[in-house]
Order: structure tokens, then sequence, then C-alpha cells
């Protein structure tokens, strides 16, 4: 029985280990670790095939099920918490960033700390709804009340328009942007630091920020740039970054304490069976 539930639960937390803290930049070693540990379950399963008391088929398929819920856990984990962490530490910072400046020469933006002059335009602010609301607002200065190259942007904190509450928009302090990464699903690779990274499973955001943009567009009259950069008005964007990895660790430390509890029962269940089956054997003879 403590094979049966340490042995799972041993594979589950070795595999959200590795998508959380080794994954972006060693995704392939971390995929074979995955296979290496499916292939020993299927192992685990084969070899007790023709016993009559299959007691290793029962931990083949616990640690089968346990790489399964690691690698689904594992890589939402690193795209909603740990990507956005290692991204904005390796992208660069600006500083003293003019909103008339354009969008694209800081592309390879983490976290952009605008002029003194900057300001979110609170009155522009447009909310698009589809199931969540995607809210986006001009920041602008002074010098330019048209032409917007960059988007506060935020989702479920602004109503459909005249409004913005998103993050730190009604603090005078703030002036810096933390950069929404485009994580959109299906695309082959994401570049981050010196490689690319793999697929990712979950939806962009940026394709209904685009549409708020639209609606912004006509609605007040604005021009926005054909790549304009999105991002989070905040007062600190260190702060950001470090809750994104607080969050990962978080998640880590609570799934994998979910799943020993899991593992426990899941062993007990297991056990019961083969021990049902070694009294059966027992009494045929």
């Amino acid at each position: 029985m403590v094979g049966l539930i340490a042995g799972p639960w041993l594979i589950f937390s070795i595999v959200i280990f590795l998508f959380t803290f080794a994954y972006h930049h060693y995704y392939l070693p971390c995929w074979l670790v995955v296979l290496a540990f499916a292939m020993l379950s299927v192992i685990f399963m084969v070899l007790d095939a023709r016993r009559p008391v299959r007691w290793y088929i029962y931990l083949g398929l616990l640690c089968l099920i346990a790489v399964l819920f690691s690698s689904l856990l594992g890589t939402y984990n690193y795209w909603m918490h740990m990507f956005p962490y290692w991204s904005y530490d390796e992208n660069r910072a600006y500083s003293n960033v003019l909103p008339t400046e354009p969008a694209e020469a800081h592309a390879d933006a983490g976290k952009i700390k605008f002029s003194h002059t900057a300001r979110v335009d609170t009155s522009r602010a447009v909310g698009y709804k589809f199931g969540s609301v995607y809210c986006v607002a001009p920041i602008l200065d002074d010098t330019q009340l048209d032409r917007v190259e960059y988007w506060a942007a935020g989702v479920d904190c602004c109503p459909a328009r005249g409004d913005f509450n998103c993050d730190d928009a009604f603090n005078p302090k703030a002036r810096s942007g933390v950069v929404i990464l485009d994580t959109s699903a299906g695309d082959a690779s994401v570049s981050s630091g010196d490689q690319s990274i793999g697929f990712s499973l979950f939806t962009s955001r940026r394709d209904y920020y685009v549409k708020a943009v639209r609606a912004a567009e006509a609605n007040f009259g604005v021009t926005s740039a054909d790549h304009p950069l999105f991002v989070r008005w905040v007062g600190d964007p260190q702060q950001i970054q470090d809750d994104y990895w607080r969050n990962g660790v978080g998640f880590v430390v609570a799934t994998i304490c979910i799943y020993l509890l899991i593992s426990i029962i899941l062993g007990a269940v297991m056990q019961y069976f083969f021990m049902k089956q070694q009294q059966q054997q027992r009494g045929g003879r």
C-alpha cells in the first residue's frame, strides 16, 4: 500500500516541479521525463499481465494517472503563472517612454515606465463583452490626443463605455505598464529568452482587446497603431512579476498536498482490490 501511494505521488511531484521551474528553459528534457514516466507505467502493467495476482498493474495504472494529471496541471501552471514571470524577467525594461513613441519600437518590452506626462484617458475607455468584459483605455499625454500607441487593459474592470477601474488606473502616482503577453493557442512557438517555447494551450486575450480598440476608434474618434502594446497600468511592475512567482509556487504546493490525499484514497482502493483478488485466488485453490 505504501508503494501504491508513494510511487504515483512522487511522479506527480517531480513532473509538476519540472513544469514549474524548468520547462521555460528546458522544455524538451521535461517532456522526455514525462514520456519516460509514462513508459515506466506501461512497463509495470505489461510485466504483470500474465501473473494471476496483479499488483504491478495497479501501480502502473496509478502512475499513469499521476503522469496525466501532473502534465495537465503543470502546463496550466506554467502558462498562467511561470511563463509571465520568466518573460518579464528576460524581456527588456524601458524607462521614460513617451506615449507618442511608436509601440513597435518597444515590441520586446516586458515592463515600461512612462514619462511623467503620461496618463490613462478613462473617459474614452471601452469594454468588449465576450463572456468576460475586456477593457481598454488609451494611454496619452497632452501633446497627443487622438493617436494611440499604448493601451491600458484589463478584464472585468469597466462598464461598456466611459470608465476604467483596472489595476492602478486611478492612482495618480502610477506611471508604469506591465506588458500583457500574447500566448495564443495553436501558435507553433512563443519566443522568450534564448529559445522558443512550445505550444500554448490557452486562448490569448489580445484578440478581444483588439476588438475593444476597434470599438473605441468608432466611438471616440481615436486612431490606434497597427500593432499597439497592451499593458496593465500599475504603480510597481516588480510586484506584479513577484505575484506571478508566488502564485505559481503556491499552486505547486497546493496541488502536491491535494494529490497526496488523492493518492492515499486511490492507493487504499487499489490495495483493497488487490487483497480481494488474492483471497479469491487462495479460495480457488
